[in-house]
C-alpha cells in the first residue's frame, strides 16, 4: 500500500466520530471523554525524483512528474 494512501486512510478514521468516541472510551473509562486526536498533515512526495510537494500540486515543480494521490 502506497504511503499516501495510508496517510489519507489515517485522516478518514481520525474523522470518524465513532472512531473518537470508542478511543476515548478506551483512554478514559467513560462514554462520554472526547479525546483530542492530532491531524497530521498530509506528506506528498514525487515518485520519481522524492521531492516533497503541496497536497494542491499536480506535477511535480522539480521534474515534472504528474503526483498520484
Amino acid at each position: 500500500m502506497d504511503a499516501n494512501n495510508v496517510q489519507n486512510r489515517m485522516q478518514e478514521i481520525q474523522k470518524d466520530q465513532s472512531f473518537s468516541n470508542a478511543l476515548g472510551k478506551i483512554l478514559s473509562g467513560k462514554s462520554n471523554y472526547k479525546p483530542v486526536i492530532e491531524m497530521r498533515k498530509i506528506e506528498v512526495r514525487c515518485k520519481h525524483c522524492g521531492i516533497t510537494l503541496d497536497e494542491t500540486m499536480k506535477f511535480c515543480h522539480q521534474c515534472g512528474t504528474k503526483v498520484e494521490k
